[in-house]
Formats: structure tokens, sequence, C-alpha cells
């Protein structure tokens, strides 16, 4: 098992999603960017990049522009604290998942 197979059960993380996160290691990027990169759509890669935002593997900056206005980036979270961050959620499933198991005998009581 690899660590994208983890996060694909999980946080639900495609092989694309994992490709924006590696991209997004090298430097904070804008949407544009990253969909020019992947050659795909904006709202494609703004799917993936909420999805990647919920799980904490990025963050989103918010830029001002001179006159007024702003735009977004985005930048990955260092791969050490993603994986502390993934060890915890882990954890948290295993002990529902555990607890689950104690009750079921008890579920399967008909009522």
């Amino acid at each position: 098992m690899r660590c994208q197979d983890v996060m694909q059960c999980i946080f639900n993380i495609n092989s694309q999603d994992m490709e924006i996160y590696k991209y997004l290691l090298y430097g904070e990027k804008r949407v544009e960017e990253i969909a020019d990169k992947f050659g795909k759509d904006r709202s494609t890669i703004q799917r993936s990049l909420k999805k990647l935002m919920d799980c904490m593997m990025i963050k989103r900056k918010r830029n001002i522009i001179g006159k007024g206005g702003y735009y977004y980036t985005y930048v990955a979270i260092p791969p050490g604290e993603v994986k502390g961050w993934i060890k915890q959620c882990l954890d948290e499933k295993y002990s529902e998942m555990n607890d689950a198991i104690k009750n079921f005998e008890r579920e399967l009581e008909i009522q």
C-alpha cells in the first residue's frame, strides 16, 4: 500500500489531486497557472484545490492588487506537517472502527 492509497481511502484524494499537491511543493501558484500546467479546466482545478484545502494539504493566500481587488494563490503544506495530520486522522478512524467492531454483535440483535 502506498501513501496515495491511504489518502484516497481517507480523504478521497485522486492521482490528479496528488499531482497538484506535488506541483505546489515547488512554490505558490495561481489557479490559472495550475490549469495551464495540467491542461485542465479552471473549475476542475478549483475542485481539486478545494479538496486539498479541506484535507489541510494546501493553503490559500489572498494577495492584494495595488488599486484594489485581490487574487488567490495556493501553496502546499510541507510533507512533514501533512504526514502528522494524516497520522492523526488515521488514529481517529482506527478508534472509530474499533468502537464499531466492539458493538457489532449488539447492532445485529433483532429489535
